[in-house]
């Protein structure tokens, strides 16, 4: 499930690369065939990393892509595993055989000017991780980018952020440890959802969800049914996650509440847990709902691909003005020539250079990019000149959302800038666009429902 817009903030949770921008020769050993190790890419192949100093071995894992100076596997947990090809001795084939393609999965191999960018990315979180004692929070987002990749000062601040006897620190060293693609201790996850601490109680669902963790479903149920929407919305994302479908009920109800957090994580779970009884649910209420409550309802049906979404999205566009900007971003996308009008005419039309007009020019650019409109890129030059924080950060989640490596050269300056949160997560966005397996990771951490 893939949803859309998500908040403008940037949690920092990225990936590093220790600078190589060659291939390096990884021996594939352990089977008669002459493989290279782009050949088990995306196969169901089970391999073991032997690395080079210590010999160390890590077994049972699948090759998912082949970087430029790294690799990315993944465990038989689902976590996304990632090693320099320097430090590795060799690839062994368990079993000897080697299986077929099972996907499209495929390197993601770089031009030489990206590679570059995605160089100065990577040296400058390390200059930001040595240089934030002063704010644990960027050393923290920092150090969640460099353990990534192994490094061993990060990874050893994480874990010893991960054994303190402060539960939010524990539990935002687990949320980068999820992030860098490590496991999350499930004692720190139940001692977090049993807190009195709201907040922690709140991260800590989060992260049962995120890492398939359904032991403590009962104390989720019971915060997914507080009135308190910092309890229940992290609770239904959270419960949805895991296929809980008992909370259907409640959500039919939620997802007509005026509370905007309560009535998006509705729509969040209704879209996740999918069924022909939850789409037959949304074409019953529908004619009962207008406005707000009515596009919730329809985002379901959007998100769940049925016949008649879009063109209840276009019903919704022509019939609610205070609403046509929200959809016409997501009708854009989808080829809607009225939507696509609507949008450069906004594009053209002079506005006052407020933080939420600059924030929504940002978004309506990346439709039309997204549609296959080039002359966007002007248009996020220009934004990205803005001295608002929100603005930029806006920006960057727009380039998390559309993937494209032909955005990286935009985000050069941002990453020079002396404002380290801003250098921070201008560097992260690029990471990010170098890697599709972390995006995956850090929408999954933010999702939103396109509105």
């Amino acid at each position: 499930m893939r949803f859309g817009y998500r908040p403008t903030y940037l949690l920092g949770a990225m990936l590093i690369l220790m600078g190589s921008s060659g291939w390096a020769e990884v021996p594939v050993t352990g089977t008669d065939q002459k493989v290279s190790l782009k050949d088990l890419a995306g196969t169901e192949t089970l391999v073991t990393v032997v690395l080079k100093d210590s010999g160390a071995e890590d077994k049972n894992l699948k090759v998912v892509s082949v970087n430029p100076g790294t690799v990315t596997l993944v465990n038989q947990s689902g976590l996304d595993v990632i090693y320099l090809l320097d430090n590795i001795a060799e690839i062994r084939v368990q079993d000897g055989k080697v299986e077929a393609r099972q996907s499209l999965a495929e390197s993601q191999v770089l031009r030489a000017e990206q590679q570059r960018v995605v160089d100065r990315a990577l040296a400058r979180t390390r200059e930001i991780f040595q240089e934030a004692n002063d704010d644990q929070n960027q050393k923290l987002m920092a150090a969640a980018l460099l353990a990534l990749y192994r490094d061993e000062d990060a990874s050893e601040y994480l874990k010893k952020l991960a054994e303190t006897n402060d539960i939010m620190v524990q539990l935002r060293a687990s949320r980068a440890l999820y992030l860098a693609g490590d496991e999350v201790s499930k004692d720190i996850l139940q001692q977090g959802i049993e807190s009195g601490n709201r907040e922690a109680r709140a991260l800590a669902a989060e992260l049962c969800g995120l890492t398939g963790v359904a032991d403590f479903q009962p104390l989720m149920f019971r915060m997914f049914q507080d009135r308190a929407v910092e309890l229940s919305a992290p609770a239904t994302r959270a419960l949805a996650r895991l296929g809980n479908r008992e909370i259907i009920p409640r959500l039919l109800v939620m997802i007509t509440e005026p509370n905007e957090e309560k009535g998006r994580a509705a729509v969040f779970a209704l879209s996740t847990l999918g069924g022909d009884d939850i789409i037959e649910q949304m074409h019953v209420m529908l004619p009962s709902y207008d406005g707000i409550v009515r596009l919730r309802i329809v985002m379901v049906l959007y998100w769940l691909k049925t016949p008649d979404a879009v063109s209840e999205l276009k019903k919704i566009f022509s019939t609610y003005p205070t609403l046509a900007p929200d959809v016409a971003l997501i009708l854009a996308k989808e080829g809607d020539w009225e939507a696509t009008q609507f949008l450069r005419s906004r594009l053209q039309r002079r506005e006052d250079p407020t933080e939420s007009n600059l924030i929504y020019r940002a978004k309506n650019a990346g439709a039309l990019f997204s549609a296959g409109d080039p002359t966007t890129m002007a248009v996020f030059q220009d934004v990205l000149r803005s001295e608002s924080l929100a603005t930029r950060k806006a920006v960057f989640d727009v380039f998390l959302d559309l993937g494209s490596v032909r955005l990286m050269n935009l985000l050069q300056p941002s990453i020079e800038n002396v404002n380290r949160e801003i250098a921070l997560a201008a560097a992260s966005t690029v990471i990010g666009l170098a890697d599709p397996q972390f995006r995956k990771r850090w929408h999954a951490l933010t999702p939103d429902v396109g509105f």
